[in-house]
């Protein structure tokens, strides 16, 4: 491998002009990849690759969950509530949102048969069926019929009748919530309902005592039965589908609209309020292709609604939709990337000028990053457009940042070596880099870049297998940032070892002076860090005591993977996001308890009731939703519905079967139970949703369900199964899977490197005594700076993020470089110089390469830097550990190995000494 990339440096050296061209064209074909790249910053981008995950798209996908929530987000003061004109102006905004014509089509019926959800609809519902108040006038009325029937004889009889049945058409008819209604709606005094509503009463004992008399009707007229049924019919008719939704908790549905923390005094609540409806979000029901298609035209018709309403009432109501949601946070996050990297382009350009001072060797480095950036993200897209997953989401937004910050490094060492190589083989009348002539220069370069690559190449190899690794996490998003770091890494180096040589051959060097080139004598530091290294026991010492307190910090770590940090909450429509989920504590998408097998049979039946009565008894649940449910709240407005549903009560022949072929074949059946029931039949689900807390409540909230589950299961005489689904499920658990996967990956990684550095010092040294020895020792100083890396990121409060996570891998990816750069030149300087001191070796290799190494540590330090300036705070977080990160593997590299690699420089300087004296005897 080695001679190859020998190989191609030569090549670079020798056709100089040819090898730009080659080059620029392969740059440019891979490149042109990357309009196949797939970007996701929905959560979907962090979920992992497992059942679950599965599970929970087979439900989306057969149930319609590609559903937006279109909201208006009301203002109220403290007292509002029980005013007339607040209720007023939320039923005037609800039907305004019912009745928008452009949205009207693709409502889908979530919440029961409505696809709405607002304060002033349910409170009209429960003013209309529940409340005794406004019921009494027509049950006095009715109750009056039924006695005056029961006290009639056979003269006035028909007579009582007739009022009877008169009695029974002033029963509320049970109807959905139209913008019709709403508008006709009056809210009367609230204080007043508001406070009978509280007492939780409704109308259940006065109807089941009103339809008992009623069935009794006919025994008390025997002779004229057949003349009371009918009446007795209609009056029970009327009543029954009231009677079903007594057991209908309408406040508790006007709370669901109300913040969590204002439940205990919810009509002094200070907002805000929300009106919700659900509509498709699959672009065939809006006859576009794509769901940004469907994004713009969700947003077009719910922020024209917004002005509407605002112009109307004032700056009192503000919408929110996932569609505008999804517009808004990517356009910020595509905006900040833009800047964060152009910020990193301009400081490195920056720290790499003060290192050159040669604005020809800056650009020449700084414009392969760039390039090397455009190709790693076009092989991204040609392996996704070859079928490789390589989606890209939010975490991966410092990928160029991070490409710049390391690829500039390998571009430092060359350029710094070469230097060296000038100065070197200068001769004695020149006195500038130009007064070079051609041919040296060419030499130069040649074995500046050589030299440079057998330690990046060392380097290389270990970061490439390392990050590769990462393709072993459970994290779909971990396996495609550590392949999209492999192949940058790997593109900047290649560029380094090749282009970079030739663009030095193939434009004039600066007319500079050649002391200034480079500096190469022993300063201070490298003076006193080169004594430090003949004391291995106290630098030993030193570093153990560091590392005790490391493990205090270590175990004080935290994970936290919030998909709302990677937003940037500056945008409007950020914000009303995080304000929903903080104010409202609930999952913005339905939890699902998923019942497979036959639906409809007597074991469908018990298996859904079962699983019900644990939804029901979880602590925290709300807006439970589910077939059966469904159904009773459908059969009170279809007559039809309502024969069958007394027919599979009654236990009648082919009653399921005719149940079932309602629901899947009749165009009505399918429209009410498509949210809730599969199209074989075989399945149906709950959903509901419930307080989200911190991930690792929200990890024993699934846990503890789903055991309850497996509990019900067990009791069931079928074979139905019981499984729970959920996006905020699946969130908790990528958290607990970021949490292990810091620890797989970096060990992994770790394990990785400590391989690659045994068989490559084995390869070089041809022997695997000394090859393991030095691997070993190489790689003890990593496995520090990763300890001290975590402790002080848990002394200091930093959490395990989806960034920080490969904090670890990048840690020894990095510091590996480091380590091989400065124990090879080490080995170099023993071998040139073999009858100098220890002190010596290493004193020359921090003043040359260590000085390029600070050089290189400075560039990704400033680089990572950068991204403090960003307003998500896993990217500061990020930014911050790895500077820290950085700056310890530095220090490692050229404080801790050198003292623990001296005892190998004797063996370079023995095998040297012994190869000068056959040189003498020949």
């Amino acid at each position: 491998m080695f001679g190859l990339l020998r190989r191609l440096t030569e090549v670079s050296t020798h056709r100089p002009k040819a090898t730009l061209a080659c080059v620029f064209i392969a740059i440019m074909a891979l490149s042109s990849g990357a309009q196949h790249l797939v970007f996701d910053s929905s959560e979907d981008g962090f979920f992992p690759d497992d059942p679950s995950v599965d599970l929970l798209y087979e439900i989306e996908d057969e149930y319609r969950a590609t559903v937006d929530f279109v909201r208006l987000i009301e203002t109220v003061e403290s007292g509002d509530l029980q005013e007339e004109a607040t209720w007023e102006r939320l039923a005037r905004h609800e039907a305004a949102l019912l009745a928008q014509p452009d949205l009207l089509p693709n409502h889908v019926p979530l919440f029961g048969t409505q696809a709405n959800s607002g304060p002033a609809g349910h409170a009209m519902q429960w003013m209309a069926l529940q409340d005794e108040a406004t019921a009494g006038p027509w049950l006095a009325n009715l109750s009056a019929a039924v006695l005056a029937v029961e006290t009639s004889d056979d003269a006035n009889l028909s007579a009582a009748l007739g009022g009877l049945m008169a009695a029974a058409a002033d029963v509320p008819t049970v109807e959905a919530v139209t913008a019709e209604r709403l508008l006709n709606w009056t809210a009367e005094d609230p204080a007043d309902w508001l406070t009978r509503m509280d007492n939780g009463t409704n109308l259940t004992d006065e109807i089941e005592g009103l339809m008992g008399r009623a069935s009794a009707l006919p025994g008390r007229h025997p002779t004229r039965a057949a003349e009371v049924g009918p009446a007795v019919g209609m009056t029970s008719g009327a009543l029954g589908p009231v009677l079903g939704l007594q057991s209908v908790d309408f406040r508790e549905l006007i709370l669901s609209c109300l913040p969590s923390e204002d439940r205990d005094a919810p009509w002094d609540s200070d907002g805000p309020v929300l009106i919700t409806l659900v509509i498709d979000g699959e672009p065939t029901a809006w006859d576009v292709e794509t769901s940004d298609e469907v994004n713009a035209i969700i947003m077009a018709h719910v922020l024209a609604l917004e002005e509407d309403l605002v112009d109307a009432d004032g700056d009192v109501v503000r919408t929110f939709s996932f569609a505008q949601f999804t517009e808004g946070a990517n356009a910020s996050l595509g905006a900040e990337i833009g800047i964060l990297t152009s910020s990193a382009f301009v400081l490195l350009c920056i720290i790499l000028w003060f290192n050159f001072r040669s604005v020809r060797d800056t650009a020449y480095v700084m414009v392969l990053a760039v390039l090397a950036i455009g190709a790693t993200y076009g092989l991204s897209g040609w392996l996704q457009f070859a079928g490789v997953e390589m989606t890209f989401n939010a975490a991966m937004n410092s990928i160029p940042v991070l490409l710049l910050a390391i690829g500039v490094d390998y571009g430092l060492h060359v350029v710094a070596r070469i230097r060296e190589e000038y100065r070197d083989g200068a001769p004695p009348d020149a006195e500038t880099v130009r007064d070079l002539d051609l041919e040296l220069r060419r030499r130069a370069v040649r074995h500046g870049a050589i030299m440079t690559s057998v330690a990046l190449a060392i380097a290389i190899f270990t970061d490439v297998i390392g990050f590769l690794s990462f393709r072993l996490s459970s994290l779909v998003f971990l396996q495609v940032f550590g392949t999209v770091i492999a192949i940058g890494l790997l593109m900047i180096y290649l560029l380094s070892i090749s282009a970079l040589p030739a663009l030095m051959l193939t434009l004039p060097p600066k007319r500079m002076a050649l002391e200034k080139a480079v500096k190469t004598e022993p300063g201070r530091w490298s003076k006193a860090l080169a004594r430090l290294s003949d004391d291995p026991l106290k630098v030993a010492g030193i570093a153990v005591l560091l590392l005790l307190p490391m493990g205090v910090g270590f175990m004080q770590l935290e994970v936290a993977f919030d998909e709302r940090e990677q937003l940037n909450p500056e945008v409007p429509v950020v914000a009303d996001f995080i304000l929903l989920s903080d104010e409202f504590a609930q999952s913005p998408a339905p939890i699902y308890v998923v019942v497979e097998g036959t639906v409809f049979s007597d074991e469908g039946r018990t298996a859904w009731n079962a699983a019900l009565a644990v939804v029901e008894a979880t602590d925290g649940t709300s807006s439970i939703s589910g077939l059966w449910s469904t159904l009773d709240a459908q059969r009170a407005q279809d007559s039809d519905l309502d024969a069958l549903l007394n027919d599979v009560d009654a236990g009648a022949d082919g009653a399921w079967q005719a149940l079932s072929t309602w629901a899947l074949n009749n165009q009505t059946g399918r429209e009410v139970t498509a949210a809730t029931l599969a199209a074989d039949g075989l399945q149906t689900v709950i959903s509901f949703q419930a307080e989200t807390a911190a991930w690792d409540e929200v990890v024993a909230f699934a846990e503890n369900t789903a055991e309850a589950l497996d509990d019900a299961e067990e009791g069931l005489q079928g074979s139905q199964e019981l499984a729970l689904a959920g996006r905020s499920l699946v969130n908790a658990q990528t958290t607990a899977d970021v949490a292990s996967a810091s620890i797989l990956s970096t060990g992994i990684v770790a394990g990785v490197i400590l391989v690659m550095l045994i068989g490559i010092h084995t390869t070089r040294q041809r022997n695997f005594v000394r090859g393991l020895s030095r691997g070993v020792v190489s790689w003890v100083p990593l496995m520090m700076v990763v300890a001290w890396v975590y402790g002080i990121m848990g002394f200091t409060g930093y959490d395990i993020n989806p960034q920080t996570v490969t904090i670890g891998a990048l840690a020894l990816g990095l510091g590996v470089d480091y380590a091989v750069h400065i124990s090879i030149r080490m080995e170099e300087e023993a071998e040139h110089d073999p009858f100098a001191t220890e002190q010596m070796w290493v004193e020359r290799s921090i003043s040359t390469t260590g000085r390029a190494m600070f050089g290189a540590a400075l560039t990704t330090a400033g680089g990572f830097s950068v991204l403090n300036l960003s307003s998500l705070l896993p990217l500061r977080l990020f930014g911050q550990a790895f500077v820290v990160a950085i700056t310890l593997a530095l220090l490692a590299s050229l404080v801790i190995l050198p003292a623990f690699y001296r005892r190998f420089l004797h063996v370079e300087a023995a095998m040297a000494k012994a190869k000068l004296g056959e040189a003498e005897e020949a």
